[in-house]
């Protein structure tokens, strides 16, 4: 039981620690950093706002998955950008998924006047969900899938969102 204990702890830990960071797309070379592991949507359950629970998996059309924490300031001046361009993003849907309480969520959504959207979700899943599929990440990362459900590309720290529209 301590070892599970500890095991969770970890993760936690490891996840708040690279957590809230700055650009991490490149090393301290210049060099990109290599893709996720997954190049097809991850099998991670997402309990949305209202309580239904998605599999990101079995989400349909483009998908632009986004790891985020609503106290982290890149994550909020993501989320500022990504808002002033909704329209370039219409033919996707947007998830920001963390691992925060769901009050937290649901301010962080109504905050950055994305709560409602059409084409915008917000949702959780366990640190562990994430760790699995990513690794350890900075936020926020983002994660472009085809309809296809085939990665199209990955950004891993914050990103200006021209570059992410020339994958949209």
């Amino acid at each position: 039981m301590n070892s599970k204990i500890f095991a969770v702890s970890m993760l936690i830990y490891v996840w708040a620690f690279a957590g809230c960071s700055g650009p991490a797309s490149q090393d301290k070379t210049g060099q990109d950093l290599p893709k996720p592991i997954v190049n097809d949507l991850p099998n991670m359950a997402v309990t949305l706002l209202d309580g239904s629970i998605v599999n990101a998996k079995e989400l349909k059309g483009e998908t632009v998955l986004i790891i985020f924490r609503p106290d982290c300031d890149h994550c909020q001046r993501e989320a500022k950008e990504i808002k002033e361009n909704l329209l370039s993003f219409k033919k996707s849907a947007l998830y920001f998924i963390t691992s925060e309480p769901l009050e937290q969520i649901e301010k962080f959504a109504r905050d950055y006047d994305l709560l409602g959207r059409p084409n915008v979700f917000f949702g959780w899943t366990p640190v562990e969900h994430v760790l699995n599929n990513y690794g350890p990440i900075a936020t926020p990362s983002m994660y472009i899938y085809s309809s296809e459900h085939k990665l199209i590309k990955a950004f891993n720290g914050e990103v200006e969102i021209g570059v992410v529209l020339k994958y949209i």
